[in-house]
């Protein structure tokens, strides 16, 4: 890939640059008896032809393996994202303002049939959260779940989950443990589909105080007719970044081929601290023969629970996406996306809005071989009394990119 940005360093005083990379990935399905797996995995290299960053190095992985066992019985669960975080949501997105982030998640799964419709579940989990710079943290988890049959699309269960979180040393964040006891309720059918979780989380800080909040998650959809479909996400619960990030994990069981999740709002935001996140997205999609496009807004709140930054990022995100994609002909696909986003900081008495464009084309060469061209532009406009942040910038992006695949689970495309 080549790319040329008139303000690669996002500020106020243009610095423009080329970017070589160099990307190479793999896509893989299993889908076995024994085995169900995905995993979508990447590595890019960035060279910077006028020296403005250094050259980098970046990571993405999203993958997911269910080992069963015994069927109906025990199974053993893996579960693994990487990608980059910001390390400072009030300051421009630039290499210098991410960091490599890995989450790991693994462990058993029991289960026992007590009559055809009750089912007890347990389960247990190791994790580790590692970040390059302060706040490594490895997790202890455990679950226990009696779930039971109302009909054959219907599901009710009480839930109890814990957690022990310790942080490796050296970090200012505490040790903590975390409690959540909820009812589920699931309905599932061919055309549509709701889960609505109830209850509370507990978080105790270890040499801290205890905090309790209401744990709400409703995730809902349905299908409006056999081009379109709306989807509906609310939630009001306890959480921190590495819970965040192994939601977008794929699902072990899902069919068809590993995508890279894209999150409203952009990257998240690493920190060990604890915080309650209270979120609302709602999405429409359509697509039939020739046109697709993805129609979404969101709203989100973030408090932390115990702020360790100097300057407390308790921040309001607002925000929508537009994507298009209208393939002309077997080999030539011409696609556009916009993104808008605002984030008010009231504890900073700051406002960024981040408005981001783009247009391009890609098209087969040979049934492996495919070439992309897109342009974009990406604007911000600051205000507020914040010193970390620019107060305004514009940067122009133009885009050469030369692909090779030996087949659909991996599309050759950048993932920044």
């Amino acid at each position: 890939m080549l790319a040329h940005d008139s303000n690669v360093t996002r500020t106020e005083d243009p610095v423009a640059d080329w970017t070589e990379s160099l990307t190479g990935g793999v896509g893989y399905v299993e889908r076995t008896t024994d085995l169900n797996a995905r995993l979508l995995a990447q590595v890019e290299r960035r060279h910077y032809l006028r020296g403005t960053f250094q050259d980098d190095t970046r990571y993405f992985a999203n993958g997911a393996a269910l080992w069963t066992i015994s069927p109906q019985q025990l199974s053993w669960a893996v579960e693994d994202v990487a990608a980059d975080a910001l390390l400072n949501p009030t300051a421009q997105d630039t290499p210098t303002n991410r960091t490599k982030t890995n989450f790991l998640s693994t462990g058993p799964e029991f289960t026992f049939r007590v009559n055809p419709a009750d089912m007890p579940v347990l389960g247990a989990r190791y994790g580790r959260y590692d970040i390059e710079g302060p706040g490594d943290n490895q997790r202890y988890s455990g679950y226990a779940r009696w779930v039971h049959k109302l009909s054959e699309l219907e599901k009710l269960s009480f839930n109890y989950e814990t957690m022990r979180v310790d942080f490796a040393p050296p970090t200012s964040y505490p040790n903590f443990l975390r409690q959540d006891e909820y009812l589920r309720y699931e309905r599932i059918s061919a055309l549509d589909g709701i889960s609505v979780d109830g209850g509370v989380a507990r978080t105790r800080l270890y040499g801290g105080e205890s905090t309790t909040g209401r744990l709400v998650r409703v995730t809902a959809s349905h299908t409006l007719n056999s081009e379109s479909a709306i989807k509906l996400l609310l939630s009001d619960q306890i959480s921190d970044s590495a819970t965040d990030l192994i939601r977008n994990a794929v699902s072990a069981t899902a069919t068809g081929v590993p995508t890279a999740p894209v999150q409203p709002g952009g990257p998240a935001v690493t920190t060990g601290d604890t915080y309650r996140s209270q979120g609302r997205e709602l999405t429409y999609l359509y697509q039939n023969q020739g046109i697709a496009y993805t129609l979404l807004g969101f709203l989100r709140h973030v408090h932390y629970l115990n702020p360790t930054q100097i300057t407390s990022q308790d921040r309001r995100e607002a925000g929508g996406r537009f994507t298009l994609t209208w393939t002309q002909s077997g080999a030539m696909r011409v696609y556009a996306y916009t993104d808008f986003m605002k984030r008010t900081f009231p504890g900073l008495d700051e406002r960024d809005i981040d408005r981001n464009s783009a247009l391009g084309a890609s098209y087969l060469l040979t049934p492996r071989v495919s070439f992309t061209s897109e342009i974009g532009r990406l604007a911000r406009n600051s205000t507020g009394n914040s010193t970390a942040t620019s107060l305004g910038f514009v940067d122009t992006r133009a885009m050469l990119f030369l692909g090779y695949s030996t087949g659909p689970l991996y599309s050759t495309l950048p993932r920044r």
